[in-house]
This record gives C-alpha cells, sequence and structure tokens, in this order.
C-alpha cells in the first residue's frame, strides 16, 4: 500500500500539471543590464525612416526544415502595424555562387566517419545556401525589406544520411523528417542548375525506416530526434571543422542582401553610400534566431581593419573583399539585433581564447582562430564599426549604441543567458512563448513562438516601453 501510495502521489501532480488548462503566457521579464525603457525597436526605426525602405536580416535557427522561416514573422510585422499585407511569395532569390560555391565545381572533401558528405556536384549543388528577398508594402510609409539568409541546406545531407537513419534504429522513427529527408527533387525554375528540394535518402529506405519499432518512450523519443537530432546537430556542424563553409555562405548572402533594392532590381549603390554615407542611406535590423544568432557575426573578419571611404570595392570587383565590405556596411548600418533563443553562451565553449605562448606576461590571450575570433571580440568590433560610422556621418558616438536584445523563454531547452559586454547595450528579456504547465511546456512552442507571441511583439513594433512596464513582472 506504501509503494502504491507514493506513485499516486507522484502521478497526481504529473496529470494536473500536463493535462490541466495550464498557465497563459506571461509577461515580460526584464533581466536587463539596460532597462525596458532604455531599448530602441522596430516601431522606433520604422518610423524614423518616413518613406524610406527599413531592411530586415532575417537569420533561421538550429531545425529549419526548409525555406519561408521568416514568413509568420512578416505576418506578424503586417499584424501589428495593419497597414500592410504579407506577400504569398518571395520577391527573388539569390543563392551563394562563387569560390566553393560557384555552379559546376567539386564538393569540398568533407568526410563522416570516413564517407564523404557530398558525393557529386549536384549534391554540392543542392546544398548551396541562398537568400529569399521579400518586400512588404506599406499604406503609411516606407517599405519593408525582409532578407530572408537559408543556410539549412548546408546541414541536410549529414541529418539526413547519417544522424537521423542511425538514430531511427536506436530510438525509433521520426516520420515526418525522414519524409522530409526523402522528398522529390523539385529544380529551381528561376535558375538553372539549383535545387528547391532535394532527395537525400530513397523513398523506400524512409519507408523501412518508417516501420522500425519504436524503442524509445514517446516523449523521449520525440525530443532526442527533432530537438537533438535534427536540431542541435546544426549546432555541432557549424562550430567544427565545416565553420568556415558556414561563414563564407553568409558572407555571400550578406552581399547578395545589400546589392538587393526595395524596388526588386539589383543595385551597386550600396558601394557609393560606404564611401560617403552622409547622403540618402539604408537601415538595417537583425532578427536572429538561435544558431542564426551566432553565425551573424561570424562574417566579420577580425584581421582587416574597417575599410576607409577610398577603399571600397569598385563595382566590377567580388569576392572577399566585396564580402568585406558588405558585412562591414550591413553592421555599421545596424544598430538593432534581436537574439531569438539564442545559444552564444554554450557555442563558445568551442571557441575558447587560450594562454598566449609561454614567456608573454600572464593573463594575456591570443585570438582561437586569426579571421574569426572570439565572439565578444566580433561584438567589440561591430561597436566600433557603429561609432566609425557615426563620425563619418557628423552624428558624434553616442548617436545611438548598437543594442542587442536576447529574448529568451525560461521553459525553453535551448537558449542562454547573453552576458554583458562593455560597450554595448544587452538585454536578456524573458518571456513564456506556450501556455506553461508547472511540470513540464512544450519545448518546441517555446524554443520557436515568438513571431506570434503578442507581448514580444509589442516591445519589438511598439514605441519605447514606460519605466513603469518595464517593471512588469508574471
Amino acid at each position: 500500500m506504501t509503494a502504491r501510495l507514493y506513485k499516486v502521489l507522484f502521478v497526481l501532480p504529473l496529470m494536473v500539471g500536463v493535462l490541466g488548462n495550464g498557465r497563459a503566457r506571461g509577461k515580460v521579464i526584464d533581466d536587463g543590464p539596460q532597462r525596458l525603457s532604455q531599448l530602441s525597436s522596430i516601431g522606433e526605426s520604422l518610423r524614423n525612416a518616413g518613406q524610406r525602405p527599413l531592411h530586415i536580416l532575417y537569420v533561421h535557427g538550429i531545425g529549419a526544415t526548409g525555406a519561408g522561416g521568416s514568413q509568420t514573422f512578416q505576418k506578424a510585422i503586417c499584424g501589428f502595424l495593419k497597414d500592410c499585407t504579407a506577400p504569398a511569395k518571395a520577391a527573388a532569390r539569390d543563392y551563394a555562387d562563387s569560390g566553393e560555391f560557384a555552379k559546376g565545381v567539386d564538393p569540398p572533401a568533407f568526410a563522416y566517419m570516413g564517407r564523404p558528405v557530398w558525393r557529386s556536384k549536384e549534391e554540392w549543388s543542392a546544398s548551396d545556401p541562398f537568400v529569399d528577398h521579400y518586400v512588404l508594402r506599406r499604406s503609411h510609409g516606407g517599405p519593408i525589406v525582409v532578407d530572408e539568409i537559408n543556410w539549412w541546406p548546408l546541414v541536410f545531407p549529414l541529418k539526413c544520411r547519417a544522424i537521423m537513419t542511425g538514430d531511427t534504429r536506436l530510438t525509433g522513427p521520426n516520420a515526418p523528417l525522414l519524409d522530409l529527408c526523402s522528398q522529390p527533387i523539385q529544380m529551381d525554375p528561376s535558375d538553372s542548375g539549383r535545387f528547391r528540394a532535394y532527395t537525400w535518402i530513397t523513398p523506400q529506405q524512409a519507408a523501412k525506416l518508417e516501420t522500425a519499432r519504436h524503442q524509445g518512450a514517446l516523449f523521449n523519443r520525440w525530443l532526442k530526434t527533432a530537438i537533438l537530432d535534427w536540431g542541435f546537430s546544426d549546432a555541432m556542424m557549424a562550430v567544427g571543422s565545416m565553420r568556415d563553409l558556414f561563414r563564407e555562405g553568409m558572407r555571400q548572402l550578406f552581399l547578395k542582401s545589400v546589392r538587393f533594392s526595395a524596388d526588386g532590381l539589383a543595385s551597386d549603390d550600396w558601394e557609393l553610400q560606404l564611401r560617403d554615407p552622409r547622403g540618402i542611406d539604408r537601415e538595417f535590423i537583425v532578427v536572429s534566431h538561435s544558431l542564426g544568432s551566432y553565425l551573424v557575426f561570424s562574417t566579420l573578419n577580425m584581421d582587416r581593419q574597417d575599410a576607409a571611404p577610398q577603399n571600397a570595392p569598385a563595382r566590377s570587383k567580388s569576392g572577399t573583399a566585396a564580402e568585406d565590405a558588405a558585412a562591414q556596411y550591413i553592421l555599421e548600418r545596424t544598430s538593432l539585433i534581436y537574439f531569438f533563443a539564442n545559444q552564444v553562451p554554450l557555442l563558445e565553449l568551442a571557441n575558447l581564447q587560450g594562454p598566449k605562448a609561454a614567456g608573454l606576461p600572464p593573463g594575456e590571450t591570443s585570438t582561437p582562430d586569426a579571421v574569426t575570433g572570439a565572439f565578444n571580440m566580433l561584438m567589440e568590433r561591430w561597436k566600433n564599426l557603429r561609432e566609425t560610422f557615426a563620425r563619418r556621418r557628423g552624428g558624434g558616438e553616442e548617436s545611438k549604441l548598437p543594442q542587442v536584445i536576447a529574448w529568451s523563454d525560461p521553459s525553453d531547452l535551448l537558449t542562454w543567458h547573453v552576458p554583458a559586454m562593455q560597450g554595448l547595450m544587452i538585454t536578456n528579456l524573458y518571456v513564456r512563448n506556450t501556455g506553461w504547465h508547472w511540470i513540464i511546456a512544450n519545448p518546441a512552442a517555446a524554443h520557436a513562438d515568438y513571431a506570434t507571441n503578442k507581448e514580444v511583439l509589442r516591445i519589438m513594433f511598439g514605441p519605447k516601453v514606460s519605466a513603469a512596464k518595464g517593471k512588469a513582472r508574471e
């Protein structure tokens, strides 16, 4: 009887917690160090832009299953502003297309457990990252250009062929993801030789795997296959030996983004603005999710000085110099960056700064990579770009300090607190993205549902929050 009583006492609150009505989404918790009353917002930037376009770079996070990750966010923008309609499809798509990503080149010779990641030029082409350009037309202001950066094609081959298939035998199948891995090939009708979808495992393989025995407990199996296998494996690839491949893809897509204008045409006017920013210029805001927050700053070179105006690339120049200039152009015009469910503190464990060679003063550290540097160094470079840009425009160094607003749901398995960094306004905000049940909350909703959370949208698109509201608690 005693053992049964203990079981009842354990199971009863579990059932109440999991199956009950649950608590509603809570108000914003401000964990600073900056206060809500000090924060800028997208709404503020839109008012300041007037009829000029505002550019938003949207970078998805782990576990993407295809293009269109920004569309929920776009609908939220128009739903909140009530003066635009989110477009049904992108105005244009641009692929990374130079260097290792040029058409017809052999795939890079990465191998996993002795087997090549890409077995043919066709498979490598199907893995090209790309940017989709969306233009949101407004009735009471200038357009909003959303550049949706898609790096997920780089990770599909390994996840589908190695991680998902192997773990199906261990844990059990995740049928929707296996179906995604075995979808029919679909070519891009607007760009010969490019793929909209690719078959990484055959339908026959997928069908056989989907009949495998469910060996793991239901909830544990879903956590393993959906969050770790399909999601966090992305982060492992991004900080491992494929890091430079991710970085190069991001840099090329940044270059595509600065060349796209709100009228839908490619333009090199940005090069003139890079030389002389005192005239009509553009403003960028970055909205990045989980791993995307880490990848945004990987576009900067640490071993390159800020380009002087006279050193801006000529119109015909391409490659590294143009990519450097594009990354500089965007980040020096970016005063506000949103992190949704960031993994920066965890990922930086793979990028520690170590002591310099023996004989040098203790306490000094070396940069782990001469090109990319540690994350705090890249953030500091962004701050320096902003200060130099402000002086060149004649606005002074304090005209608009760079701000990072890091959103996290405390029930999310894959988000971390961003520590303070000198010279930057970093604000950690906590919010609940799902009705929660004390014992458990939906991990997927906790990680991803920022674009449908009215509290998040209120802060992002409304005016500056009053000091009174800034102290709101659940």
